[in-house]
């Protein structure tokens, strides 16, 4: 499975730079009952001095001294690399028997030609890449030879899904009708069953008009009405879409209802032909995957494996040529926390912007004891480019 188009690659883990802090290690005692801290330079803690039974902290006041490492340890920073709550994204995917034509409408007499082949491929390729990241889930529409719809999806939102999306569009071929307001309402039940608290979205990947109305018995009726109500409801609930029209140039009322569903939808393209993502190939399909994925990427990160109650903090991120540069604590362009126990910060404006871009990635949060200088990048002799000496 291919992973090297992954548009976020953040991985969790803890790292240690500078000073030789090294959280919970255990000083060689002094006195009685007590211990030291010893910085690179041999003082004892930063400003601080060893006391009795005193306890150490990060960041905070501990006994008769003043502030020590973790566990009584050397003084320092300590980098961990966190990542971005990942978004629930539910595909709900068209397989009407016109899937299996050409972009030109025509029957499909080469492998790989027709729409579900490179639906399916460009799929692949980005679901395969971003499941890490994303909590991929997967509905198909209809379900049976005719209007069926169902609200058990095919592949439950969870993470790790790429294998199981991947599967699924193997394993299935176009077989029915194209009942996409059934499909949708379907999608925001199952959706509202979902507990977590990332945030949700539909993704309907459609070529065409909308038909099996309810109570129609004509099931190749037109039904873009209650289709482009349904994506408004979907969007009501909490749920916004974005809509994707593969080969839909052809038909003026596709293009008007795809239009609409894009626009109730609350993700309209701005500044493109089309409101909503229209492509014509895999190539075309797999970028407007790609705008789709920077755009839903959270911009809020839990802190896991970070110590509560800090207060001398950075947070940074890699920009676009891989230098690490600090993101300002700023509720209107940098970031804040987004909870009273400082266990989730939010970044907000341009650096949410950044995030969901591909501008930002690799984000580190930074803690060190009370009085130590935060470097945020280092030259390759180890000094710190932040503050030079």
């Amino acid at each position: 499975m291919n992973r090297t188009r992954q548009l976020s690659p953040l991985l969790l883990l803890f790292t240690l730079a500078g000073c030789d802090f090294t959280p919970g290690e255990p000083a060689a005692p002094t006195g009685a009952g007590g211990s030291s801290a010893s910085s690179a330079g041999g003082n004892t803690g930063v400003g601080a001095s060893s006391g009795v039974g005193a306890s150490s902290g990060v960041g905070l006041s501990s006994g008769a001294g003043g502030d020590v490492g973790v566990g009584g340890s050397s003084c320092g920073q300590t980098n961990v690399q966190v990542m971005p709550e990942p978004p629930d994204v539910l595909i709900v995917q068209d397989k009407s028997l016109s899937m299996d034509q050409d972009a030109n409408e025509q029957n499909c007499n080469t492998p790989g030609c027709s729409k579900w082949s490179q639906v399916s491929a460009a799929m692949d390729v980005v679901v395969g890449a971003t499941d890490t990241t994303v909590n991929w889930g997967l509905v198909f529409f209809g379900t049976n030879s005719a209007c069926g719809v169902t609200s058990t999806p095919v592949v439950p939102v969870g993470a790790m899904n790429g294998q199981k999306v991947q599967s699924a569009f193997a394993s299935n071929q176009p077989s029915s009708y194209t009942p996409t307001a059934s499909a949708v309402d379907a999608a925001v039940t199952y959706l509202k069953t979902l507990t977590d608290a990332n945030p949700k979205y539909l993704l309907l990947a459609t070529d065409g008009i909308p038909n099996c109305g309810a109570g129609s018995r004509n099931m190749t009726a037109d039904d873009s009405p209650a289709a482009e109500a349904a994506v408004a409801n979907a969007k009501a609930a909490g749920f916004p879409t974005f809509v994707v029209g593969i080969a839909t140039s052809y038909d003026q009322m596709a293009i008007d209802t795809l239009n609409a569903m894009a626009q109730n939808g609350g993700y309209p393209q701005s500044g493109a032909a089309t409101q909503y993502y229209d492509v014509t190939d895999t190539a075309s399909l797999e970028a407007a995957l790609g705008k789709i994925v920077g755009m839903v990427a959270s911009c809020t990160i839990p802190l896991t494996n970070v110590p509560a109650n800090l207060s001398n903090v950075a947070v940074s991120a890699d920009d676009s040529s891989g230098k690490p540069v600090a993101i300002p604590q700023d509720s209107t362009n940098g970031w804040s926390y987004a909870s009273s126990g400082m266990q989730t910060i939010q970044l907000n404006g341009t650096a949410c912007s950044n995030l969901q871009s591909g501008a930002y990635s690799n984000f580190q949060f930074i803690y060190a004891c009370q009085g130590t200088t935060i470097c945020i990048d280092r030259n390759p002799d180890g000094t710190c480019s932040d503050h030079p000496m």
